[in-house]
């Protein structure tokens, strides 16, 4: 496969992709505190299949980078180094994330101004893109309820590689 990482991006959101329901009984049953959350391990497989197939690099563009700010919080500095940690050992490292000024919309549409990729795709559980018509072309609905699962991912690839049409 030849490189694409520099042209195909994966904005990813995080509550409602790879913290779902599932990942939230699983981090509840083992007890662990909040800033050694469990991810949902189907969305991480699914997460990991898109990359490997697409070779395409994450943005975060969660509030999760939020936390990157706030280093005087040993709480969110613990989630956001866990965050990365997991993704890292899933193969799924975040590259870069968007900078924070506003709505989803307009933070993608900068980001994508200043590293305009070849190709994209936004994995998002809520539509932040009503404003952004262009970019609201590339939003995988992801469902919160399940988070990231095959109907997506593939959908993702789909759009990657530049073909139309939904899964049957």
């Amino acid at each position: 496969m030849a490189d694409k990482s520099d042209n195909y991006i994966i904005f990813l959101d995080i509550d409602g992709v790879l913290c779902t329901p599932l990942s939230t009984r699983l981090t509840k049953w083992l007890r662990l505190p909040m800033e050694k959350q469990v991810f949902d391990p189907v969305g991480l497989f699914w997460l990991r299949w898109l990359v490997r197939r697409s070779g395409a690099r994450i943005v975060l563009s969660s509030s999760w980078r939020d936390a990157l700010y706030m280093e005087d919080d040993p709480i969110c500095r613990a989630l956001i180094d866990d965050l990365y940690t997991r993704l890292a050992k899933n193969k799924t490292p975040i590259a870069d994330v968007t900078p924070l000024m506003g709505s989803k919309g307009e933070e993608i549409a900068l980001w994508l101004r200043d590293k305009p990729p070849k190709k994209y795709v936004i994995l998002d559980d809520y539509d932040c893109f009503r404003t952004e018509p262009e970019i609201r072309a590339h939003w995988i609905k992801i469902p919160d309820s399940a988070g990231l699962r095959r109907r997506e991912a593939v959908r993702a690839l789909r759009t990657l590689n530049g073909e139309n049409g939904d899964l049957s």
